[in-house]
């Protein structure tokens, strides 16, 4: 993963009055003061997200909330310790006569050294993005949570205005998880710039797309076929209900530059799309049948859209296979990820849940009676250890144990066959 570099050139960090390097005073969490100057090397020790990293590098900017080390941007509230030989500022001229003059005058402007240690302004940082990979299926791999989270570090440690990208691979998934990301996302675009970058969105990964401000694809990136399912694929759901998720993906659309009328044949297989382009102007006219000059949906298929496709029919912002390409595509000078909790939060949870898809149906099974002891007390005691370790794993997969089948019921069902273990075991 890319962390943020810095393309700015800090020649006047401090007071332009100072030619030397400015003093510098870091207040740690733990309640300690560090003091040194820019231009020092020093050794960082950072802790972010229970992850230990050491930096070492020349500091060259210092504020109330973040420093640079080499081209390394840390939070000063995620440093746990820092190491370095202070060096003291060096100046040209004769320190008594500064201090002699200075008492002489007593004009602020002719002094050459501070008494009190000085942050640089925080400034604006450098322009960059946000990465969230949502992969696998909506609801359980692909959550609104992790969109949240992100939000609310990017609202705390930088403010409005930022770019998220999220980065689609998906089948789809939960219609009432994609409604939950949908409120998030739109809460998040009244101060953020929310971008799609599609490799594989389908059915609820492609409603997600729709709920950006922009869509990019990769080169071989596809999007569309989003029917809806009752319980199972073989299963689609009834006109009412695909109707109303029409309607819901075409209110979603009008929120963006692209035409709400593709949505219903990405939904029913019996609903066309196709459009014309005028030769003089290139404007686009979409009509929800086959009889314009290029037809993208016929009857009998639900719609997913190439790359090449959407670019043609307006329906993307564009194609980018690489960060530089999709960076000038965003009117950035260069790819810059400004830090990676979108990625870590995202890998963080995938293991997580990767944990628990190893684990979860053996510890059904044993709480079931599939265990080994030897007296029937040992074996009890080892089906109310897997009933409570399944216990453990739905308070920390929170609201996605449901569609990991521990919901509720389950769980209740789980703590009653505890008890009445408990009880068999005490008989014995």
């Amino acid at each position: 993963m890319k962390y943020i570099k810095t393309v700015l050139i800090f020649c006047t960090i401090f007071c332009a009055s100072v030619a030397f390097a400015a003093d510098i005073e870091i207040r740690l969490q733990d309640g300690s003061i560090w003091n040194g100057v820019t231009g020092q090397v020093i050794t960082i020790q950072y802790e972010e997200n229970g992850k230990k990293s050491t930096f070492t590098g020349e500091l060259t900017r210092a504020t109330k909330t973040y420093i640079m080390v080499g081209d390394e941007f840390l939070f000063i509230d995620k440093i746990t310790s820092i190491e370095g030989e202070q060096t003291e500022p060096k100046d040209d001229t004769d320190s008594e006569d500064i201090s002699s003059g200075t008492e002489e005058t007593g004009d602020s402007t002719d002094t050459a050294v501070d008494d009190k240690k000085s942050l640089a302004v925080e400034g604006d940082l450098p322009k960059g993005v946000f990465v969230l990979p949502l992969h696998q299926m909506v609801g359980t791999y692909f959550r609104p949570t992790e969109i949240r989270d992100l939000v609310a570090h990017i609202d705390e440690k930088y403010g409005p205005g930022q770019i998220i990208v999220f980065e689609i691979h998906s089948g789809g998934g939960s219609v009432l998880k994609w409604s939950e990301i949908r409120d998030v996302v739109f809460e998040a675009r009244e101060r953020h710039r929310f971008i799609a970058w599609i490799d594989h969105a389908i059915s609820g990964a492609a409603a997600t797309g729709f709920l950006c401000d922009e869509v990019y694809y990769r080169s071989a990136g596809e999007l569309g076929s989003i029917t809806m399912y009752s319980g199972h694929i073989d299963n689609v759901s009834p006109d009412w209900q695909l109707f109303g998720w029409i309607k819901e993906l075409e209110s979603v659309l009008a929120r963006t530059s692209h035409t709400p009328l593709v949505a219903g044949c990405m939904v029913k297989v019996d609903l066309n799309f196709s459009y014309d382009v005028d030769p003089e102007t290139g404007e686009l006219t979409y009509y929800a049948h086959e009889f314009g000059d290029v037809v993208l949906s016929k009857s009998g298929r639900n719609l997913t859209l190439g790359s090449q496709e959407a670019l043609d029919s307006g329906l993307c912002d564009g194609i980018a296979d690489t960060g530089e390409e999709l960076a000038a595509h965003l009117d950035l000078e260069e790819w810059i990820e400004i830090d990676s909790y979108g990625r870590d939060i995202a890998e963080q949870w995938w293991a997580t849940l990767g944990e628990f898809e190893q684990v979860g149906n053996e510890l059904r099974a044993e709480l079931g009676g599939n265990v080994s002891g030897d007296s029937p007390r040992e074996r009890i005691g080892n089906q109310i250890k897997a009933g409570e370790e399944l216990i453990r794993w739905s308070k920390k997969l929170g609201e996605t144990g449901m569609m990991m089948g521990l919901s509720e019921e389950n769980i209740s069902r789980i703590k009653r066959m505890i008890e009445d273990l408990k009880h068999q075991r005490s008989n014995l």
